[in-house]
């Protein structure tokens, strides 16, 4: 079993952490990420039937199945993301 090496150096307190962090770049103000809109999952539960008719018409069109559903509620009215209507499958390397 492998152990872990002991620490050197005991951690800096949150206002030494401050203190350094202004040395280093004093230009940049300490902040925090607020997000706001963050992604989130949506599930449906629909007939084969309508699953085989979206991944084929998103396929003729060259679309994502997220990106056919998000441009017809888009179409529909519905406000939408511009993120949203992105392709941000991952591809592979190589």
């Amino acid at each position: 079993m492998k152990t872990l090496k002991p620490r050197t150096a005991a951690r800096p307190t949150a206002a030494e952490a401050l203190r350094i962090a202004a040395v280093q770049a004093p230009s940049l103000p300490p902040t925090r990420a607020v997000l706001t809109d963050r992604s989130t999952t949506l599930n449906l539960r629909l007939r084969m039937s309508t699953v085989e008719a979206i991944t084929a018409e998103a396929r003729q069109r060259g679309l994502t199945q997220k990106q056919l559903v998000c441009q017809a509620l888009a179409a529909a009215g519905v406000a939408i993301t511009p993120s949203d209507l992105e392709d941000r499958t991952p591809r592979r390397r190589g």
